[in-house]
């Protein structure tokens, strides 16, 4: 997986240890190597337990169960780069 974090700045990250706390931060702060890759495992391990989820029934339940992932990736990601 590509990560948008290597190399040179891309103006999404923020030069500064401390970024905006903006809840909405436009820029982020630099993420370690070790975040760089909890961040991919994250991310790779809810794509695992998507595709396991795509295998039930299509139905409301599978659905609230793909959302709940969806946010709870969201959360975890967010709670890394904060």
């Amino acid at each position: 997986m590509t990560n948008v974090y290597e190399g040179a700045t891309d103006g999404r990250q923020s030069a500064s240890p401390n970024p905006s706390q903006n809840p909405f931060r436009p820029t982020y702060r630099a993420l370690t190597d070790n975040e760089k890759t909890l961040h991919d495992d994250i991310k790779s391990k809810a794509t695992e337990l998507l595709n396991l989820f795509q295998t039930v029934k299509p139905g409301r339940y599978r659905s609230l169960g793909i959302t709940a992932l969806e946010e709870a990736v969201m959360w975890a990601v967010k709670e890394l780069t904060s």
